[in-house]
């Protein structure tokens, strides 16, 4: 996590401005289209998959709820 105290250090500025220029060049050549931009990111993650030089942590399936007995008025189900 970034502290406040790092967001003050002049590097670190020109890191962040710097990210934050290639984001929004990235969001312009797709239109700031979300699901252009969304297909970009997954057809970029693919490639850096495929090509093995990068290390992913997969996230795991969420987990699911418990189904209730009980109906949201508070009367059994059936």
């Amino acid at each position: 996590m970034v502290q406040n105290k790092d967001l003050l250090n002049p590097e670190m500025n020109e890191v962040v401005k710097e990210v934050r220029e290639m984001r929004y060049k990235i969001s312009e050549k797709c239109g700031h289209d979300l699901n252009r931009l969304l297909a970009y990111y997954q057809k970029v993650e693919k490639e850096m998959r495929k090509s093995g030089k990068y290390k992913f942590a997969d996230s795991e399936p969420p987990a699911q709820k418990p189904v209730s007995t009980k109906s949201e008025r508070g009367e059994a189900a059936d």
